[in-house]
């Protein structure tokens, strides 16, 4: 396994050979406090079958457990202090990570939930704040050194926190860790304002979280460019149903200094719509849009995440928000589907397409549940369009194809391609194009009834090949035996 780096045209990762990573993540925060080993192992096989490529983990996060342990009962900090971690803790993250690469799967590891920096929950809740100016840095050290020969590991600060919180600038804690995990891994001292080629190695972002009064989410709200540190933008979009996530990573892609962006953080499946919480929460159709969406913006991946999932809920902690257990989770259905996503993202590249509205004759951003969302692939010759809810479009093809156009109907929900409804089909429609436009309908229309469609300039096979990403065998033998108490 290779480390991954950044494209040459800063707009994605791409593996050591040159080829485009796809980028799917699934947020898993608490699996190192939460999760026995057994389960842990079968969590990680589970979510390779998906397609899942990448797994957002927190080293010390406090949001279940203010003590932090691990499922042996020990304590992430002796003492309570980040200069004395606890070795069996951490051996225990370590083995993790171990499992991920063997899995060849990469994990975007924070060092630090910003809650022990800020001192202050989304409960309203003050508590201490472990992490400071004084001891960023040699945390962050500590923790670079330690994981500097592990090539799947990425780097994230933040933790749901702006780097500004209730007045407070916390900017200069980060920026010492940032400068500590620079020093553990390479050796070097690396200020964060010097726009060393390291810091592109070291692969470093910030979560942010998303402010409901000022509607800032992305990683460069209260960054900027001089935050040499910073490598790629993460997002969060948030929980929310009125978030428009094409728009924020449409910001980020069209910014003057260049840098890959994602969603890191969109609606999870089966969180609440609002809080406090009422009986309505995000399904599938709410991971689809914001998936599809934000890739078609110009993102260079996605993360799914699951109420259940991230907090490892057990039979004995459902809840008003968490309903089912996480072992119940892993198969619900936008978890699920995500591999249709990655099965889109392997066989069109789509994250070295560039995004294509000027296609869309007829806007649609009326109703925000019928925002089409299209992008192109190179040189012009495929494109690809979102239709959250079906129904029909006139594009303009006045810049590429001429005469006729061969259309593929993908249905995002069942991985197949479709000439009507109830119609699986192995071959492309050919479409006639009058006066450059090309008047288009998905086979279905209405709420959950999204459909890809995609147009390519010459007669082809079907352009989204079925894939397997874990052996079947293998996977059957994994089963459930530990639950947290």
């Amino acid at each position: 396994m290779e480390r991954l780096r950044i494209s040459n045209n800063e707009r994605y990762f791409i593996k050591a050979d040159g080829t485009p990573f796809s980028w799917l993540a699934d947020t898993a925060w608490t699996m190192p406090q939460r999760l026995k080993w057994d389960d842990a192992e079968y969590y990680m096989k589970k979510r390779k079958s998906q397609g899942f490529t990448v797994l957002q983990v927190v080293a010390l996060d406090p949001e279940r457990d203010r003590e932090m342990r691990n499922p042996s009962g020990e304590k992430a900090l002796l003492k309570d202090s980040p200069l004395t971690p606890n070795e069996q803790y951490f051996r225990y993250l370590d083995k993790i990570v171990k499992m991920a690469e063997e899995l060849d799967m990469y994990i975007l590891l924070l060092p630090a939930w910003g809650e022990l920096i800020v001192g202050h929950n989304w409960a309203g809740e003050f508590s201490s704040k472990l992490i400071t100016h004084e001891n960023a840095y040699l945390y962050g050290k500590w923790i670079g050194k330690r994981y500097q020969n592990n090539k799947n590991i990425l780097w994230c600060l933040g933790g749901d926190r702006q780097p500004i919180h209730l007045g407070v600038n916390y900017k200069n804690v980060w920026r010492c860790m940032a400068e500590g995990i620079a020093k553990g891994v390479t050796g070097k001292d690396i200020k964060y304002n010097e726009p060393d080629p390291l810091w592109k190695k070291l692969l470093i972002t910030y979560h942010t979280c998303h402010e409901a009064e000022t509607g800032e989410c992305s990683t460069m709200s209260y960054w900027s460019d001089e935050d040499a540190w910073i490598s790629y933008i993460m997002l969060q979009s948030g929980h929310g149903l009125e978030p428009k996530n094409y728009e924020l990573v449409t910001k980020e892609y069209t910014r003057k200094k260049v840098m890959p962006v994602w969603d890191g953080e969109p609606a999870y499946e089966m969180m609440p719509t609002s809080w406090p919480v009422i009986e309505s929460f995000h399904k599938a159709w709410m991971v689809r849009k914001r998936a599809y969406w934000s890739l078609f913006a110009g993102a260079f991946g996605y993360t799914y995440g699951h109420c259940a999932v991230w907090q490892f809920i057990s039979e004995k902690e459902r809840n008003q928000m968490c309903k089912s257990t996480w072992h119940e989770a892993l198969a619900s259905e936008g978890a699920e589907q995500m591999k249709y996503l990655r099965m889109l993202m392997d066989s069109m590249q789509v994250m070295k397409c560039r995004p294509c509205q000027d296609i869309l004759s007829e806007k649609s951003d009326d109703i925000m549940d019928e925002h089409l969302q299209a992008c192109a692939g190179e040189q012009g010759c495929y494109y690809c369009i979102y239709f959250p809810s079906g129904g029909s479009a006139a594009l303009s093809m006045s810049r590429s194809m001429q005469d006729k156009a061969y259309l593929w109907w993908f249905n995002p929900r069942d991985g197949k391609f479709y000439q009507s409804e109830g119609s699986v089909t192995e071959l492309a429609q050919e479409y006639s194009i009058k006066n450059s436009i090309l008047q288009v309908a998905a086979p279905t229309s209405g709420s959950e009834q999204d459909w890809i469609l995609i147009i390519m300039d010459k007669e082809t096979a079907k352009p989204v090949k079925e894939r397997s990403y874990y052996d079947a065998d293998t996977q059957a033998a994994m089963k459930k035996t530990f639950e947290w108490t």
